[in-house]
């Protein structure tokens, strides 16, 4: 069993891996200190991507090559590093504290800590007047470009903590209503469903919950992380994943066919 703060040393091993592999220069600001669980939450996202065979690269770096997080929704995106996790031409963004709107109205938005959306997402530069009394802009998306929102809460489990998530899963992904988006529910697919990482180990009623909240939406609650439970592949073949229409025929095009995955 892993200390409290050891998970803290699991996040710096893996900023330190993904800045050698990517050679990039990693400036560690006070803020992203505060913010080590996202950062962690980030990275593991980022290896799940890799093992599930889509290529990693990193953009928008700054001048000196640094990677910068970003862990505040008040942050313009356009200033910070992103990754893109590709298959052939096909593309996605991994994102930090993006602003989504529903598509439903506009004026229910709120910030995950992770999203995942379409390449080239545009993202909307908007001035109103309830918001810094129109003196500096704010920046969203809509939910239609979201893939998959996700949200880290460095806190021990409790219901009202998991009930909380499904009401942002309905609000970022409309698809879930509406099954012409091309997007099906497939514990094959090649994306992870919207997911909760929670920081602290769940008892065993806890974890009956979460169990069926998993079952009738196509969500995931992980919980342990502070434990060293940072492999979203290998331990987890059962989390709920999704299976956006034409990946498998773009990961068949893109791998050899002997290094494709064989799901049980």
């Amino acid at each position: 069993m892993k200390t409290s703060s050891a998970w803290l040393s699991d996040v710096e091993k893996m900023v330190t891996q993904f800045v050698d592999d990517h050679s990039l220069v990693y400036s560690k600001k006070q803020r992203e200190l505060s913010a080590s669980f996202e950062i962690g939450c980030f990275h593991a996202l980022l290896d799940y991507y890799e093992q599930m065979q889509f290529d990693i690269s990193v953009e928008n770096l700054t001048t000196d090559g640094e990677f910068r997080y970003l862990t505040s929704p008040s942050g313009n995106p356009n200033n910070f590093s992103y990754v893109v996790a590709s298959l052939g031409e096909r593309a996605y963004e991994i994102r930090q504290q993006l602003k989504i709107y529903s598509e439903l109205d506009e004026h229910i938005s709120f910030a995950p800590d992770l999203s995942v959306v379409r390449r080239n997402t545009r993202i909307e530069k908007v001035k109103d007047d309830d918001y810094a009394k129109g003196k500096r802009s704010f920046y969203r998306v809509s939910s239609k470009d979201v893939i998959a929102a996700h949200e880290c809460k460095s806190l021990p489990p409790f219901p009202e903590l998991m009930v909380s998530f499904i009401g942002m899963f309905v609000t970022a992904h409309s698809w879930h209503t509406d099954q012409t988006w091309g997007v099906t529910l497939d514990d094959t697919g090649l994306h992870l469903a919207p997911t909760m990482f929670v920081g602290g180990s769940a008892q065993a009623m806890h974890l009956k919950m979460i169990s069926a909240i998993q079952k009738v939406h196509p969500l995931n609650i992980v919980v342990g992380m502070h434990q060293g439970n940072w492999d979203l592949y290998g331990p987890h073949k059962k989390l709920n994943r999704l299976d956006v229409a034409g990946d498998r025929e773009a990961l068949t095009l893109a791998k050899p066919i002997e290094h494709l995955f064989s799901f049980p």
